[in-house]
């Protein structure tokens, strides 16, 4: 149950209960819809000095304590309040906002309290949900929930990838995801190498597949497409979440001479180019698209687009010309 604080005719019940009844503590809990544990905490705060609990008495310790209470947000001028407002408003991020503060050499607050502002409403501050990426009207749990999707079968653990695939510094290492249309009508399977960050390969149809649906042998099919005219020297490791779409992982990695590896659960940054790359997706597929209508003409071309692009962890190159650079060194090799 979710707490409440005592009322006054709670304390007078609290007061009867133990004066004139033999209840046992864990029946008076019980008879009061109260946890023995908050039973306890109440008598222990507003016991007076002479071991007496009052029930007039503890309302009036109550309401001190009340008074005396940490305000929030005390410290938040009204500048600095001003200031994260503005920015809110031209869509930065409380960590952006936090961030330039610091750079400007201005008063700042912690991102965490700029969230904790708007979600409580300081100061009409509610109003600037709008401009979060998000636009959650709550705050999202982020308490780890143990999972009841079971344990997949000869499932390896990222731990035991070769060092070399986190070194960026040959192509043939991917990482593997999925893309979810509305009411699950339809998916995008995603597979981006890491060391070229690039969605798609020179001889083959681009590493981007739309399925019909999230089951395993959807997923299967669609990835057995888009690898099977992967050459072996470019088949190194793949590394997923823990979804049940990717049951078929054995198979696959016995066809494709592929190794392939399990994220830790809720670890999802380990495999952070992948879900880098979905966000892109997103731009062009806003949550709300149903796949199985979205043209593969279509997917191809935002796929092209997001491998053209240049990017600042590539020196301003694009994954593309990484991408064909390694591949043309490999091909002299051989």
């Amino acid at each position: 149950m979710s707490y409440q604080h005592f009322s006054a005719e709670e304390r007078e019940r609290l007061y009867s209960l133990r004066s004139s009844s033999d209840f046992p503590w864990v029946e008076i809990a019980k008879l009061m819809n109260r946890s023995p544990a908050t039973l306890s905490r109440e008598l222990r705060r507003n016991t007076d000095a002479h071991g007496r609990y009052l029930p007039d008495t503890a309302h009036l310790k109550m309401q001190q304590r009340r008074k005396t209470a940490k305000t929030p947000f005390k410290k938040v001028s009204k500048e600095c309040l001003e200031e994260i407002k503005q920015r809110m408003k031209k869509f930065h991020s409380p960590a952006q906002i936090v961030g330039r503060l610091k750079l400007e050499n201005k008063e700042s607050v912690s991102h965490e309290t700029i969230y904790q502002m708007i979600y409580t409403n300081f100061n009409n501050m509610g109003e600037l949900i709008k401009y979060l990426r998000h636009k959650r009207k709550k705050r999202k749990c982020r308490a780890l929930i143990k999972s009841r999707r079971g344990v997949i079968q000869n499932r390896v653990g990222i731990e035991e990838r070769p060092s070399i695939a986190d070194k960026k510094t040959e192509i043939g290492h991917w990482e593997s995801d999925t893309v979810i249309g509305k009411n699950h009508q339809g998916v995008i399977v995603t597979h981006v190498d890491k060391a070229a960050r690039y969605l798609g390969v020179r001889y083959w149809t681009p590493v981007a597949e739309l399925a019909p649906d999230k089951t395993a042998d959807s997923i299967n099919r669609v990835t057995l497409k888009a690898f099977e005219e992967v050459p072996k020297e470019y088949r190194k490791t793949v590394t997923s979440d823990n979804g049940k779409e990717f049951v078929g992982q054995v198979g696959l990695a016995a066809l494709f001479q592929v190794c392939w590896y399990f994220a830790r659960p809720y670890h999802s940054w380990e495999r952070g180019l992948n879900e880098h790359r979905n966000g892109l997706l997103r731009q062009f597929f806003p949550k709300g698209t149903n796949f199985k209508i979205v043209k593969p003409e279509k997917l191809k071309k935002v796929v092209d687009l997001i491998n053209h692009r240049p990017r600042k962890c590539l020196d301003y190159k694009t994954p593309h010309e990484i991408f064909f650079k390694q591949l043309d060194a490999v091909a002299l090799q051989i």
